[in-house]
């Protein structure tokens, strides 16, 4: 009968080789267990991805792992061993004696010892003094016993010994000979005996097992979100591509547009032009035929007349000859169009800096104390996070000190239910809200900058930008409830909560002063400053306009009120080592109507020195 096992008859064990998939065997391919994975894979399998190497990578997980002594230095896995024995008797296939040099066809398992017996040895078993009480189990008779009671002998390879020991320090179970040589106690060795270690390591691994059974549960819902952020990758690709294509269509039409204007001053201009040179032309040619005839026909009459006659003539044509003379040079010399190349330049250094492809990155991040664990608390990475065509053309508008850049607010960054439109952001649900690509914030009513900001030490560089923020009050606004807040921070975060990094200028319903709807001025989360601006009631709307400058030749922030020039409040210290993104956050809907707008650029009003006070 052959000695392989049908796959049939382990089809249910963990029998095959995770690589190979042959079944494993005592003698060529022997189940090795890898410390790095439950699974155990076959020695030449094993032999094949070392080359002969001391280092081998598991071919599971790719662990590297030094054996000095080869491939045969892993353990044997000694439950499928058993399993393969367990099923060779229960396929009555054959198992040879383990004590016997012949090797010969094992009958019986001493359920004490472990060992196969054949015929002879069983008959020694039971005559030898040592053994002759231990229990004997025929192969028959395990045939109708669960593979649990199926027993292997557990032997220490070195000192062929029983292994009874465990030692917790290296992690193996070893015989009494290796408590005393190379698992000594006195060398810190913590060695017990093997029940010990059992029921301490089972309540350890059940503790384990409790948590593993919950885990795919976890990984589960990873999964589903991970699958939600391939759909929403490829949406984001279709949407920017979308976007793209739709910008630079009109960004074409408008060139074309413009084009036919300068076609259409083209030919208009040209046939004024026409029109005054073929009325010239035409004249030119009336005077010379004129001058012909006028010629002709005095040289005809003064042939045939005498002196008085001639005289005459003469003196009433004299007049008439002289206009023709004079009209001789009333003409256009030269005239035509041509094309000024006007703001050609700007308009390519503006090609240049005009959209950015960028990836959008959630992380979770260190969380505040008194954040909740079932809140998101995302870092949100924005890369490049850097324009320098656009900051290049910063510089090119303001040849002054002080830089005004170019910025609006970025819509495919912002929550789904506020309204962007290049430099105004609304609370007001948009009539189509966009698709979700995985690049909108997600926990407030935010958005951020189309770009950051990014200020010059040396030489001292100052940036100025406005902020014209609007609100009307639905209903009162609890204490400590913000209703809007713009953040100036390197490190944006998606927060049901405000920016801790940065500038944070909050509009808040204050506890320290009742009823009223405050000013806050915070840095790195730090309160700097608390005004109070108006009551805290339904109906009452509010305007303010902030000019936040920032200069990089003493690291300094101030937050400054538009309206008359005074300053809220100036930070120093401030690290602008990395870019500064621009960020608004709103309250919801039915708190306030709020509306923010990003003013920049050529559209910074007031003057440079009244700001630098």
């Amino acid at each position: 009968m052959s000695d392989l096992i049908s796959v049939a008859a382990i089809k249910d064990l963990l029998t095959e080789c995770p690589i190979c998939t042959e079944h494993f065997d005592d003698s060529t391919r022997i189940p090795r267990r890898m410390p790095c994975c439950v699974q155990s894979i076959c020695q030449p399998c094993l032999e094949t991805y070392s080359g002969g190497n001391t280092t081998i990578s598991c071919p599971i997980c790719r662990h590297q792992h030094n054996l000095p002594g080869g491939v045969t230095s892993l353990p044997k896995e000694t439950v499928i061993l058993k399993t393969l024995d367990y099923l060779k008797i229960q396929k009555g296939l054959r198992l040879p004696c383990t004590d016997c040099p012949d090797k010969e066809t094992a009958q019986a398992q001493c359920d004490n010892c472990g060992v196969f017996l054949c015929s002879v040895c069983l008959t020694a078993h039971k005559r030898n003094v040592t053994t002759k009480t231990h229990t004997i189990v025929t192969f028959d008779e395990m045939k109708g016993r669960p593979v649990q009671s199926f027993r292997r002998r557990h032997q220490c390879s070195q000192h062929q010994q029983p292994l009874q020991f465990y030692c917790h320090t290296c992690s193996k179970v070893v015989c009494v000979s290796c408590t005393v040589v190379d698992h000594d106690k006195g060398k810190g060795h913590k060695v017990a005996s093997v029940d010990e270690a059992h029921q301490e390591l089972s309540k350890s691994t059940e503790d384990i097992f409790a948590k593993m059974y919950v885990k795919p549960e976890t990984l589960d819902k990873t999964e589903a979100k991970l699958m939600q952020n391939l759909e929403n990758i490829e949406m984001s690709k279709r949407v920017a591509t979308d976007d793209i294509n739709k910008t630079f269509d009109n960004l074409i039409n408008e060139l074309k547009q413009r084009r036919s204007v300068l076609l259409s001053d083209v030919e208009r201009k040209s046939a004024q032009n026409l029109k005054l040179t073929e009325d010239a032309l035409e004249s030119k040619r009336d005077l010379q035929a004129r001058i012909k005839l006028s010629i002709e026909y005095a040289k005809q009459m003064r042939s045939k007349a005498d002196m008085i006659e001639d005289l005459q003539v003469t003196a009433s044509s004299a007049a008439s000859l002289s206009t023709m003379l004079e009209k001789e040079n009333a003409f256009l010399v030269r005239a035509g169009v041509n094309f000024v190349e006007a703001n050609i330049h700007h308009l390519r250094d503006s090609i240049k800096a005009v959209g950015m492809i960028r990836s959008v990155t959630f992380s979770p991040t260190d969380r505040p104390n008194t954040l909740p664990d079932s809140e998101a608390y995302n870092a949100i990475v924005l890369e490049p996070a850097e324009c320098p065509a656009a900051m290049e053309m910063d510089l090119k508008l303001c040849k002054g000190e002080i830089t005004c850049p170019m910025l609006e607010w970025d819509p495919g960054t912002a929550w789904r239910g506020i309204s962007v439109s290049g430099q105004v952001v609304t609370n007001t649900p948009p009539t189509t809200p966009s698709p979700d690509t995985g690049c909108q914030i997600q926990e407030m009513p935010s958005v951020l900058a189309s770009r950051p900001l990014m200020v010059r030490k040396n030489p001292g560089q100052q940036c100025i930008y406005q902020l014209n923020l609007e609100f009307t009050v639905k209903e009162n606004v609890p204490e400590k409830c913000m209703m809007l807040e713009t953040a100036l921070t390197p490190t944006p975060v998606d927060t049901p909560f405000n920016q801790r990094t940065g500038l944070s200028v909050r509009f808040v319903a204050c506890d320290k002063h009742k009823q009223q709807l405050c000013l806050w001025v915070a840095y790195n989360n730090t309160i700097l400053s608390d005004i109070p601006l108006t009551k805290n009631r339904a109906g009452q709307s509010y305007d303010l306009r902030l000019c936040l400058l920032l200069n990089g030749a003493n690291n300094k922030l101030s937050v400054i009120n538009a309206a008359d020039y005074t300053v809220y409040t100036a930070v120093t210290d401030v690290d602008f080592d990395r870019p500064m993104w621009v960020m608004m956050n709103l309250c919801y809907p039915g708190t306030a109507h709020v509306r923010g707008e990003l003013i920049s650029g050529h559209n910074v009003t007031g003057s440079f020195n009244d700001y630098r006070r």
